[in-house]
C-alpha cells in the first residue's frame, strides 16, 4: 500500500476519547509509552514487542498508515500495542491523564522545510508544554531526526521551554 510522505496535521481536527488504560490493560497500564507519528510503525512493533510490560500508544496523522499498523499489530499478536488515527497534539490533550505518561517518542517528524510551514512542525512550545503536563515527573521525550536544521530547531525549542533538560545518549 502506498502512503503519502507527508500529511498536513491541520487537516487531522477530529477530537478522540479518553481510553481509561486501568480497564483495558490493568496489567500495563501505569506503564505507559507514545509515539507521535509512528510511520511504517517499525520502533513501536520492535518496542512492544521487547518491553511486553508497557503499554505503547502510536498516534499518526495518516489513517490509512495507522489502519495498517493496527493490522500488523493484530496479525502478529502484539498486545500491547495501539495505533491510533490523530493528531498528536490533540490525542495528548484527550486521551491521556495528567502525570500518566512515562515515555514520548518523537522520531523523524516530517521537517517542514518551508518558514511558512514550521507551525505544522511536532516538536513546538504548544507541544512541548502539554507533554510536560502528561508525562510522569521523571518522563522523557525521545526525539531523533537526520535533518540537521530540524534537529536545531527541535533542541532550541527545547533549551526555550525550560520545563526539560537535555540528556545526550
Amino acid at each position: 500500500m502506498r502512503v503519502r510522505t507527508h500529511a498536513n496535521p491541520f487537516q487531522c481536527r477530529h477530537r478522540l476519547e479518553k481510553i481509561d488504560f486501568s480497564k483495558e490493560y490493568p496489567a500495563i497500564h501505569q506503564n505507559l509509552d507514545i509515539e507521535i507519528g509512528f510511520g511504517q510503525g517499525l520502533f513501536l512493533r520492535h518496542y512492544a514487542k521487547n518491553n511486553p510490560n508497557r503499554l505503547i500508544v502510536g498516534i499518526e496523522v495518516r489513517k490509512p498508515t495507522a489502519e495498517l499498523l493496527q493490522e500488523r499489530v493484530a496479525k502478529e499478536a502484539i498486545e500491547n500495542a495501539i495505533a491510533i488515527y490523530g493528531n498528536g497534539l490533540i490525542a495528548l490533550e484527550d486521551m491521556f491523564e495528567d502525570d500518566t505518561l512515562d515515555n514520548i517518542f518523537v522520531f523523524h517528524p516530517d521537517p517542514w522545510f518551508k518558514k511558512k510551514h514550521h507551525k505544522r512542525r511536532v516538536v513546538n512550545k504548544a507541544f512541548l508544554d502539554l507533554a510536560k503536563q502528561k508525562l510522569k515527573p521523571n518522563g522523557l521525550i525521545h526525539i531523533s531526526t537526520d535533518v540537521d536544521e530540524l534537529w536545531e530547531a527541535m533542541i532550541e525549542e527545547l533549551e526555550s521551554h525550560n520545563k526539560f533538560i537535555k540528556l545526550e545518549n
